[in-house]
C-alpha cells in the first residue's frame, strides 16, 4: 500500500496541480444585514448614542444627505470623547466619526471582506453601491456564519464526489475535512489511479482554496501500466 498520489510520476500521468478556483463565492449581499437607521453629520452626540444602543451594531453609519457613507461613529469614538469634565454633548457627529470609512460594496466576496475586517481590526463594515451609498451594515458574526457555510457546501461536495458508485474509495476509511477553503482527504481507495482520479476532481470543486491528499491505495497500477 502506497500513499500521496503527487509524487513521483503520477504527476505527470495525473496533473492534480491544476489551479483551483479562488475561495469565497458568497456575496456580501447574502450575508449582510440591512440597517434601519444612520445619521447625518450634523446629529448630536445623545441621538448617536442613542442610535448605537438601540442598535446594538457596535457602530453607526454616517451618511450624507443623499446616502453615501462619510464615516462611521463607533461605541469608542464616544467614550473617547466624553469625560466628567466635557461630557462632549455638543460635539456632531461629523467631530465624533472616522473618515474615511472603510467598506465593501455588495459583490465584495466574504473572503475579501474578512481580510479587511483583520487588516484594520474592525467588527462591521458599511456595504455600499456602485455610487457609496450605503446598503447594508456586515459584522463579523455575519462574516463567520458564512465561511462556515461555504466549508460545509465545500466539504459536502467533496464527500458526493468521494463516495459516488465506481469512485474506488472505501467508504469506512473516508475521512473529509474544510477549514477556511481548505480541503484534507484521507482514505484509501482500490488502485492509484482512482486516487489520482478523484484529486483532479476534487481540485475543481468550486471555492476550493487548497487541497491537501492523504489518500492511499491498495494497488499501483500506474507504475505496473505498460512502458513504465
Amino acid at each position: 500500500m502506497k500513499h500521496s498520489i503527487l509524487d513521483g510520476t503520477a504527476a505527470d500521468t495525473f496533473p492534480a496541480s491544476e489551479p483551483v478556483r479562488p475561495p469565497g463565492r458568497t456575496p456580501v449581499r447574502d450575508c449582510m444585514s440591512r440597517p434601519g437607521v444612520a445619521v447625518t453629520p450634523g446629529t448630536d452626540f445623545a441621538t448617536v448614542a442613542a442610535v448605537l444602543s438601540a442598535s446594538r451594531q457596535g457602530i453607526v453609519p454616517v451618511v450624507s444627505d443623499d446616502g453615501i457613507v462619510t464615516g462611521v461613529v463607533a461605541a469608542s469614538d464616544l467614550l473617547a470623547a466624553y469625560t466628567e469634565e466635557d461630557p462632549g454633548q455638543e460635539l456632531p457627529a461629523r467631530d465624533l466619526m472616522a473618515t474615511p470609512a472603510v467598506t465593501v460594496t455588495e459583490d465584495t466576496s466574504v473572503t475579501e471582506a474578512a481580510a479587511l475586517v483583520a487588516e484594520h481590526s474592525l467588527h462591521h463594515l458599511p456595504v455600499v453601491d456602485a455610487d457609496g451609498r450605503l446598503t447594508g451594515l456586515l459584522s463579523t458574526h455575519d462574516l463567520l456564519d458564512a465561511l462556515r457555510r461555504e466549508d460545509e457546501a465545500v466539504r459536502d461536495e467533496a464527500l458526493a464526489l468521494a463516495l459516488t458508485p465506481g469512485s474506488g474509495v472505501a467508504p469506512g476509511s473516508l475521512h473529509v475535512r474544510c477549514e477556511r477553503g481548505l480541503l484534507a482527504v484521507t482514505g484509501r481507495t482500490r488502485t492509484r489511479g482512482d486516487a489520482a482520479a478523484l484529486i483532479l476532481q476534487l481540485a475543481r470543486v468550486d471555492g476550493l482554496n487548497g487541497l491537501a491528499d492523504h489518500l492511499t491505495w491498495d494497488q499501483d497500477d500506474i507504475d505496473a501500466a505498460p512502458g513504465r
